[in-house]
């Protein structure tokens, strides 16, 4: 079936290209968790399969970065009541992560040793609060913990950015970006500064995001030849990517994934570049709508749920070393990714799980 793309200026547009990035972004952590312990498992032994995990994850690094830019393109612009926002926040975000929170929590405690699994319900209850408290009930948890509080100031963030004209606040994007030049290449670090004020510094970087995204929904793309450059641009970064890992691992004699990192300045440039290749596109295949739409309105709860299936799956050894990793890891992305979607929509289907599910 052919699927015929247009660019459209009008709302429903805008709307579709944001559930397009936001699906892309749900896809591509789906694919960075699959992926990674390919990395991890082969630099130095199998490089014909650490390169194509290598190959595979650059190119899905903006996945961070452009959650946190839609927040910022969707959010800023509006004005809220603070009492209101903060109970839609904590319905939204809050009550599935606490429902996901303790599923891990049980799955966790199921795979400890018999001897260490706390028996009686103060014990369990301690050791799953340590476990919260201590960020520790699942890897990928620690974006949630950091965009709830992030969100604490959006409707101050909003309220400031609207305030400013286009010149002040792209010249403080700049010093933002020039920040995070600084920091990826070592020119200061914040290593020896107090933890909280550690915290403090990322969230104030990772909420520059929100004002790019915010920024770039106000930017018109004025031909395809823009679009073709964001499309060099896009590949370029995954070449850096890809080559930079490659050159620091070998230069450390060990498996160096900084370039990875969602402020390093690659990062930054390959999101706003599939940002501005997809800026304002639409398609009228109903099916591709269809799968888009539903993708990105279940992100949320496909974030939460993934990696409890990839642990799951792992635990019946289904794992990329099933097979080739060109094979095994397209594969696994696909099970985890329908498996995912599945669990979140049979979940929304029982009564009151639209509040639980994500």
């Amino acid at each position: 079936m052919t699927c015929h793309y247009q660019i459209k200026m009008s709302n429903k547009a805008n709307i579709q290209f944001l559930d397009t990035l936001r699906a892309l972004a749900t896809l591509g952590v789906i694919i960075i968790h699959v992926s990674t312990p390919v990395l991890k498992m082969t630099y130095g032994r199998n490089m014909e399969f650490w390169w194509i995990g290598n190959g595979i994850d650059s190119c899905v690094r903006f996945v961070i970065a452009m959650f946190l830019m839609l927040s910022g393109a969707t959010m800023l612009s509006k004005t809220y009541k603070l009492g209101d926002f903060y109970l839609r926040r904590f319905m939204r975000v809050l009550v599935p992560f606490l429902f996901w929170s303790a599923i891990y929590c049980v799955y966790l405690w199921q795979n400890l040793p018999t001897k260490s699994q706390p028996a009686d319900l103060f014990s369990i209850f301690s050791w799953a609060l340590n476990l919260f408290v201590n960020q520790s009930i699942s890897r990928h948890f620690w974006y949630i913990y950091m965009i709830v509080i992030i969100y604490v100031f959006v409707p101050f963030l909003g309220k400031a950015v609207r305030k400013l004209n286009k010149t002040t606040l792209w010249s403080i994007l700049l010093v933002w970006i020039l920040i995070n030049v600084a920091q990826t290449f070592h020119w200061f670090t914040i290593s020896s500064w107090p933890v909280l004020l550690q915290h403090f510094f990322g969230y104030i970087m990772y909420s520059g995001y929100l004002v790019l995204g915010y920024q770039l929904m106000k930017v018109q793309i004025p031909s395809y030849r823009i679009r073709i450059l964001a499309a060099f641009v896009f590949i370029l970064t995954i070449l850096i990517a890809a080559v930079s890992t490659w050159f620091l691992s070998k230069q450390a004699h060990k498996l160096d994934t900084s370039m990875y990192g969602s402020l390093t300045p690659n990062t930054l440039l390959q999101s706003v570049a599939l940002f501005i290749l997809l800026k304002d596109i639409a398609t009228n295949n109903k099916i591709v709508r269809w799968f888009i739409t539903n993708l990105s309105n279940y992100s949320y709860g496909i974030y939460l749920v993934h990696v409890l299936i990839i642990n799951l799956l792992f635990d019946h050894k289904i794992f990329w070393t099933m097979a080739h990793p060109l094979l095994s890891l397209p594969a696994i992305v696909s099970l985890v990714l329908i498996s995912s979607f599945g669990m979140i929509f049979v979940l929304r289907k029982v009564p009151g799980g639209n509040y639980i599910s994500g």
